[in-house]
C-alpha cells in the first residue's frame, strides 16, 4: 500500500479506532466555571506519586477553563453510564450547562470538584504541567483523592471502532503453556 502524507492523519485515526479505551468524564468546577468532557485519552505515568496525563484537544471548550480552574475529576464510567459519556461527548441535544443537572452529580468534600454517583471510580487531581503537540494538549495530572467502587458486578464503558461497548462483552484470553 502506497501511503502518502494526505491519508496518514485518516489511517492513524482508522487505527486508534482500533484501540479499545475506557471512557471517563473529565469534570472541574472553579474561577473558570463548572464544566465537563468525555475522554478516553488518559492514561496512567506513575503511581509514585499518582499521576496521570490527559490528552485533549486544543479546540476543545474545556481547555482554558482547566487552565485556570487546575482541579479537575476523573470519572471513570461504568457501563451504565452510556448516557452520560454521550451528554458530555455533545453528541446529544443536552447543553453545557444542562449536563450537570442530568445523574445527581456530587460535590467532592475535599476537592469540591463535581463527581459522578455510580462510576467505577472518582480520580481527583490538580494539573502539574501540561505542554502542546500537534493538534492537542497532554496536561500532567497528580491524583490527591481516590474513590473506588468496591461492586464487581459493574462493567467499565469501552470505546472500540468508534462505538461504546462494555466489558462484559469481552472474554478472558486463555493461558498459553510455555
Amino acid at each position: 500500500m502506497n501511503q502518502t502524507t494526505t491519508n496518514i492523519p485518516s489511517l492513524y485515526r482508522d487505527a486508534m479506532a482500533k484501540v479499545a479505551a475506557s471512557v471517563h468524564v473529565i469534570t472541574t468546577d472553579g474561577e473558570a466555571g463548572r464544566y465537563g468532557i468525555t475522554l478516553t485519552a488518559i492514561s496512567s505515568v506513575t503511581d509514585t506519586p499518582p499521576t496521570v496525563l490527559l490528552c485533549i484537544n486544543q479546540h476543545a471548550r474545556i481547555q482554558p477553563i482547566l487552565r485556570r480552574n487546575k482541579h479537575l475529576c476523573i470519572n471513570v464510567l461504568s457501563h451504565t453510564q452510556q448516557d452520560v459519556a454521550e451528554h458530555f461527548a455533545g453528541i446529544t441535544p443536552i447543553s453545557a450547562a444542562e449536563r450537570f443537572l442530568q445523574n445527581n452529580w456530587e460535590t467532592h468534600p475535599q476537592s469540591a470538584q463535581p463527581q459522578l454517583p455510580g462510576a467505577l471510580a472518582h480520580l481527583h487531581g490538580h494539573i502539574i504541567n501540561s505542554h502542546d503537540i500537534g493538534t492537542h494538549s497532554i496536561f500532567y495530572v497528580a491524583i490527591d483523592h481516590i474513590h473506588v467502587t468496591d461492586t464487581h458486578e459493574q462493567q467499565a464503558l469501552l470505546y472500540f471502532q468508534r462505538q461504546f461497548m462494555q466489558t462484559a462483552l469481552l472474554s478472558k484470553v486463555p493461558e498459553t503453556v510455555v
